[in-house]
């Protein structure tokens, strides 16, 4: 009986092991407008190649003036012969959120961002913003999807105007072979 717990747990841990082997987040392209260059300036979007398999992203934008009502409406959309309808839309209060976070997918995307990135108070926001070698890896616990190309669209709403717009596409590759 003792033996079988032993092989029980040996094979837990290496198919455990092989399981995260098989999971691979790629970042592929980043976008990044601003609308009202007077209130948000955005400095650098870019992704940087690390290795082969691992593509941080780096964002640098200075708010001009203070920004206390901020909302963000984020889309995620899966490419199928172009950027299919949307799989979750969400509007999030973001100085609500800051303050207690509210919405499991607005966590789980949240708990990607929050420690590469200078937000880590509530409203009002001013100054630069930034963040600094954000990576999607497969220890983030996020939910599951089908292999395929995704784009999260994220529109910042600064007193209910649209002020800039932040497009990240990744790759989701699930080989379990």
């Amino acid at each position: 009986m003792r033996n079988t717990l032993n092989v029980f747990g040996i094979l837990a841990i290496f198919f455990t092991w092989r399981l995260c082997d098989s999971i691979t987040y790629k970042l592929t392209n980043v976008k990044c407008e601003s609308f009202n260059k007077s209130w948000v300036t955005i400095n650098e979007c870019r992704l940087k190649a690390i290795s082969r398999n691992k593509t941080i992203f780096n964002f640098n934008a200075t708010f001009h003036h203070p920004a206390s009502h901020i909302y963000l409406d984020y889309e995620l959309l899966k490419r199928e012969s172009g950027y299919k309808p949307w799989l979750y839309k969400k509007r999030v209060d973001c100085c609500r959120f800051l303050r207690k976070p509210y919405d499991a997918l607005s966590i789980l995307i949240w708990n990607i961002y929050k420690d590469v990135s200078n937000l880590n108070h509530t409203c009002p926001f001013t100054g630069d913003i930034l963040i600094k070698g954000m990576y999607l890896s497969s220890q983030k616990k996020t939910l599951p999807f089908p292999t395929g190309e995704y784009m999260l669209q994220m529109s910042w709403l600064f007193y209910r105007q649209v002020q800039f717009v932040t497009n990240v596409s990744y790759q989701f590759i699930e080989s379990l072979f």
